[in-house]
């Protein structure tokens, strides 16, 4: 942890000290410590120059150099970093800046046809900062002063279940806590790690992986997006020791027909920062790449929460144990999940109702449930909003999903609820079946009546070839509808 308990000398360790070390790699161009220091410090000034110092620095930026100088100068200047997501539309980007209001925007030039499609007066007063996605602008201004720990330092955009983006405020201090409890979830990362990272960096899964290697003195192997043979070939190039993505994409990994043990063999590490990882999918992993898949539990208000590196396949749900200081308890009447620590974000941005309810004497409210065992490790049930409750029964998709997932020709599956005349609500399931496999609704009814109640069974199964997917990478059972 940096000295005063902020990010603004977030890498100014390594870079005084090894300056000529590699911190990135990006598109077969390296970059040291020591370069990405002295270009966020020269941008840092010129910004708290200018008096952006509490004020919002806006964001739209693909996965590169620039991503990762400007959430250092932001730091450093007392700025608040706000990320968009690099795949906003024109209305969404309109509607993000309406509510960040910010003073600056740093924008890759590849998106500026974007902006020309927003309403200029949306635009009005924003200093506009244009890169090619290598370098800053240089500057020459003093450095400026170190920030207040609880000053704001970054904000995300997420959106809940309403649809409606929300504005995640972490402090100094907060934002600084989620790096150092990814360091300690990924087993203490240090100057001899390696991580592949091609999550956004706009979103906190990526900004997480990045900056959390970056912080330990490791090397950043940056790539903009997933492509399953680029990631591949990164993987034996690069030879990462670390690599922090979403299920989907570490089942493309694995589960290619080319896929053999050589291509983890230099992984000390493989997590996900999901909530559970589907027992089938472990399985394949410890018998191809002979290393299991270690989950972590967290979200956007506060990351990571627990660790679990020991695979558990004979119950999907693990979730582990508490790291980084974070607590753990459960609502006795609802069996919500609630947290709290020091990565916690101070609250949702010009919204006070919202953080008034989802923040009760310091603890957040998940809408997750979950339990800890006699042994104390915790269990993922399931989203409170995603209860299926069928005439008086409650059922979590999770536990169906978890048992569909166990037939050898499916790939990945989603539950939701919808609708029924007669039961109130019943469980619908879509399912993903593995390459070159054949199943029909009837089949997979059979198989699931010896794995879960009656009354747990899907009503109607859709075989579909993929699933919708949120940005951090979850399956987004809300875009999931029956036809008509």
């Amino acid at each position: 942890m940096t000295s005063d308990g902020t990010l603004a000398d977030l890498i100014g360790p390594h870079a005084r000290r090894e300056p000529h070390r590699v911190a990135l790699v990006h598109e077969k161009r390296r970059w040291t410590y020591g370069e990405l220091a002295a270009t966020a410090g020269a941008f840092a000034g010129r910004l708290h120059a200018a008096g952006a110092t509490g004020g919002r620095v806006a964001m739209m930026l693909p996965n590169s150099p620039s991503t990762v100088t400007t959430y250092l100068a932001c730091f450093a200047a007392g700025a608040v970093a706000t990320p968009l997501n690099s795949r906003f539309a024109p209305p969404e980007i309109e509607r993000a800046l309406r509510r960040a209001r910010p003073s600056w925007l740093v924008v890759h030039e590849s998106r500026l046809p974007l902006l020309e499609r927003v309403d200029p007066a949306v635009l009005t007063g924003i200093e506009r900062v244009v890169v090619d996605g290598t370098d800053l602008p240089a500057g020459n201004d003093p450095a400026p002063p170190a920030p207040d720990p609880d000053a704001p330092a970054v904000m995300f955009f997420t959106s809940g279940s309403t649809g409606t983006p929300k504005g995640v405020v972490h402090s100094q201090r907060s934002a600084l806590a989620m790096l150092t409890s990814t360091a300690q979830a990924m087993g203490d990362v240090g100057p001899d790690d390696v991580t592949q990272v091609c999550e956004p960096q706009v979103h906190v899964s990526g900004f997480i992986g990045t900056l959390s290697t970056l912080h330990g003195g490791g090397t950043v192997a940056l790539y903009d997006g997933f492509d399953l043979d680029t990631y591949v070939e990164g993987l034996l190039t690069h030879r990462p020791t670390l690599v922090c993505t979403h299920i989907d994409l570490l089942a493309q990994v694995v589960r290619d027909p080319r896929a053999t043990a050589a291509r983890f063999a230099s992984l000390r590490g493989v997590y996900t920062g999901g909530d559970t990882v589907p027992a089938a999918l472990q399985r394949d992993f410890l018998t191809v790449a002979d290393r299991p898949i270690a989950v972590g539990y967290g979200m956007t208000e506060a990351i990571w929460l627990t660790i679990q590196r020991t695979p558990r396949t004979d119950r999907d749900g693990c979730i582990g144990v508490p790291v980084g200081g974070a607590q753990l308890r459960t609502d006795p009447a609802t069996g919500e999940i609630l947290v709290r620590g020091p990565m916690l974000m101070t609250g949702y941005w010009d919204d006070e109702p919202l953080t008034d309810a989802s923040l009760t004497d310091g603890w957040l409210h998940t809408g997750d449930l979950g339990e800890a065992d006699a042994d104390g490790i915790w269990w993922f049930r399931g989203r409170l909003k995603d209860l299926v409750v069928r005439r008086t029964s409650k059922i979590t998709p999770g536990e169906v999903e978890s048992a569909i997932d166990e037939h050898p020709d499916v790939a990945t599956s989603a539950v939701v609820a919808a609708p029924d005349p007669d039961e109130g609500q019943v469980p619908v399931a879509f399912v993903v079946l593995r390459p070159g496999r054949t199943l029909s609704a009837d089949a997979l009814t059979t198989f699931l009546t010896d794995r879960i109640a009656a009354y747990k069974l899907p009503a109607r199964i859709h075989f579909r070839d993929a699933l919708p997917l949120t940005a951090s990478g979850k399956v987004a059972h809300h875009d999931l509808h029956e036809p008509a």
